[in-house]
């Protein structure tokens, strides 16, 4: 059976229509890595606030040696103490970013001055799985984990 020209145009319509509500060509990578830099640079200043804006409403944090921390005003609470602590000058350096349709995750390292009980300071080094949720324009963390390459202080 033969299509008319007035199917194929609604047809073809339609089909730009669903690209359109999906959209496509969004630089996440883009805006994922200046959310990374953003956050690092509200750590290093200490913005809790700032922090924690970042992260969806259910967000989970897996910090090394803790339990999953769940939900954003818990990650907010958990955040207090380490920069509490002086945890400072933390820099990350993003592996990869991929995306699939609203999901997307970001693999890399980071580096931090971490304070020591004589006063001194000592650099940490590890690496970092965070998954992104992009929700309407903004991407925010939905689950963000991390681990020391160093050994186990004793």
């Amino acid at each position: 059976m033969q299509r008319t020209a007035k199917k194929r145009a609604q047809g073809a319509r339609t089909k730009r229509d669903r690209t359109i509500a999906q959209p496509r060509g969004v630089d996440a990578a883009g805006m994922i890595r200046q959310i990374g830099k953003d956050w690092a640079h509200h750590w290093n200043a200490g913005e809790l606030d700032e922090l924690a804006a970042a992260y969806a409403v259910d967000a989970v944090y897996l910090p090394p040696h803790h339990p999953a921390v769940h939900g954003r005003d818990s990650i907010r609470e958990y955040l207090k103490a380490p920069l509490g602590h002086g945890v400072s000058d933390l820099a990350f350096d993003v592996t990869y970013i991929r995306q699939q349709g609203p999901v997307a995750w970001d693999v890399g390292t980071y580096r931090m001055s971490l304070p020591g009980n004589d006063g001194t300071r000592r650099e940490d080094h590890g690496k970092y799985l965070t998954v992104w949720s992009r929700v309407g324009k903004k991407w925010l963390i939905t689950a963000d984990a991390w681990s020391s390459d160093l050994p186990p202080s004793r």
